[in-house]
């Protein structure tokens, strides 16, 4: 394994060479990040909406947003798409699938997107106004007026979307001072870090499969170890990954520890019960991915009383 090494040598004096300058907007992000309000009733610390609390409201909706903020619920993770057209949109395709659309969204375009309501197809849709497919510039328009950060989970790795987006954050400076954009390709963020290096951005890591099978496990557990190693000290830091997205199944303290090392905030998803939502903000202290915002502890502590 003597080769090995001396790649790993190879690679980390390589990578002092080839690292992108951290964005000047990251340390606000960080302090939110870190500062917890001592009076937690102010606003929820914790959670980051899912879609805005896709199990609440209609997902990725002004609504949504508009909800929130009434929830005082200061983060939020949107998803982005792409049209056929190229008109960048917040959607997932499972919004779609519920009006009987199975085409992938970027076989589609904004025009014939328009006309669907996102209210019309949600559980609780009679109780929400008509809600509209926004897009890109309409939600940077609404953030004007907003104190929230939005996490916005690009579904897309295509050579076209990643040009459209890189000419939305070059035209519009709001763009890196409320948004971290978050993929689970390192290359579409080294791409966007590359030519807007201001942006502050975020890896989304699925679900690592359960393997049964004894012979497959312990290759692939030594393999995920030194893949690991390479993505949290060497690939990580190069490419200015500051936040991590990680399977609440996966996740514990030295995961967390690892990545807290170089400098990256994990945060785990989807928590939804109120039980294990006081379990990562009292044991873990971190903060985590949710669908509902009527199960934060908080808010489920203030409605008994009442």
């Amino acid at each position: 394994m003597p080769w090995l090494i001396i790649l790993l040598i190879v690679v980390c004096i390589v990578s002092k060479f080839v690292k992108l300058k951290r964005s000047k907007y990251l340390k606000s992000f960080i302090d939110k990040f870190e500062n917890v309000s001592d009076n937690e009733s102010d606003y929820l610390y914790w959670p980051i909406a899912n879609r805005g609390s896709s199990f609440d409201v209609p997902e990725n909706s002004h609504f949504a947003l508009k909800s929130c903020e009434k929830f005082k619920c200061k983060s939020v993770l949107l998803d982005l798409a792409m049209t056929k057209c190229g008109e960048m949109v917040l959607l997932h395709k499972t919004t779609i699938e519920k009006g009987n659309i199975y085409e992938s969204i970027e076989k589609i375009t904004f025009e014939s997107l328009k006309n669907i309501n996102i209210s019309e197809h949600h559980p609780l849709g009679n109780q929400f106004p008509p809600e509209k497919i926004l897009s890109l510039p309409n939600l940077l328009t609404i953030l004007e007026t907003m104190d929230v950060t939005v996490f916005l989970l690009l579904s897309s790795t295509t050579s076209k979307c990643i040009d459209n987006l890189k000419r939305i954050v070059q035209s519009n400076e709001n763009f890196a001072k409320k948004i971290i954009l978050c993929s689970s390709s390192t290359f579409v963020i080294y791409q966007m870090r590359k030519s807007c290096p201001d942006l502050v951005c975020g890896l989304w890591i699925d679900r690592t499969p359960k393997l049964e099978n004894q012979y497959i496990l312990r290759p692939k557990t030594i393999i995920m170890s030194l893949y690991s190693a390479f993505f949290q000290s060497i690939l990580t830091p190069v490419i200015g990954i500051s936040v991590v997205f990680i399977d609440k199944n996966d996740f514990n303290e030295n995961i967390k520890n690892l990545w807290k090392n170089v400098g990256v905030h994990p945060i785990v998803y989807s928590v939804n019960s109120p039980n294990e939502k006081r379990y990562f903000q009292q044991v873990f202290k971190t903060r985590y991915l949710t669908d509902t915002l009527r199960s934060e502890p908080q808010i489920v502590i203030k409605q008994s009383k009442c």
